[in-house]
């Protein structure tokens, strides 16, 4: 299994406990509502945050007690956090400055192209707009080869039409790396989801599909 995570965590309100895999290009998500536990899950993970007990493995190294920049883990939340001083291009080419390499100029206009940010390539973060600005992050992310992806409520400040505009972008995250994408919105769930986790008060209720969850809890959401 690409990604193994068990683990417990004292909150303030309850004890994280959770238990699950994640398999290698799997598009999984973490669900349920605010205060269930799902940031917290993902920042221990990452390695922000650490653990009271478990493990947690990926590709089959234990990673509980790596450093953060030794996971090869790309974190974005749901504010793109772009250098504000830098281009759009300048931005895409920091992940290679950082391991002392010579920016991959072909790769970059590339990605650029496929994921639709090559026409603002020379624009600064103020100007760009909130779903670009969310692409570019993602863009940039990738460019560091990750072996994982989490996107922490990706979607969440961004308006219904450009929520919807970047669904076929997200799907075409799989081809890249894994991804874990937290939310409280069904509808990212119903349109990108392999699997699903629901956690309510920082204890596992169910792991599989969304049609499953819909029918195991008697889900219904109007929108959908």
């Amino acid at each position: 299994m690409f990604l193994e995570v068990n683990f417990k965590k004292k909150l303030s309100k309850f004890e994280l406990s959770v238990s699950f895999e994640v398999e290698e290009k799997e598009y999984f998500f973490i669900f349920g509502r605010s205060g269930a536990g799902k940031s917290m899950t993902v920042k221990i993970i990452t390695g922000i945050e650490k653990p009271d007990k478990g493990r947690i493995y990926l590709n089959g190294k234990d990673i509980t007690n790596l450093p953060i920049e030794e996971r090869r883990i790309a974190y974005i939340s749901q504010t793109p956090s772009l250098f504000p001083h830098m281009n759009v291009l300048e931005n895409l080419c920091f992940p290679f400055k950082v391991r002392g390499l010579k920016p991959k100029l072909r790769e970059i206009e590339e990605i650029s192209q496929h994921f639709g940010i090559s026409e603002i390539l020379q624009e600064i973060p103020s100007k760009i707009s909130g779903g670009e600005a969310q692409r570019v992050a993602i863009v940039r992310a990738l460019l560091s080869k990750p072996h994982l992806l989490i996107l922490d409520e990706p979607l969440n400040q961004l308006d219904f039409f450009t929520k919807t505009s970047l669904i076929p972008f997200l799907k075409d995250l799989k081809e890249k790396t894994t991804v874990i994408h937290i939310t409280h919105d069904p509808f990212e769930i119903k349109e990108l989801s392999d699997r699903v986790i629901f956690l309510e008060r920082g204890k596992v209720k169910f792991v599989g599909s969304f049609q499953n969850l819909l029918s195991e809890f008697n889900f219904s959401f109007p929108s959908l």
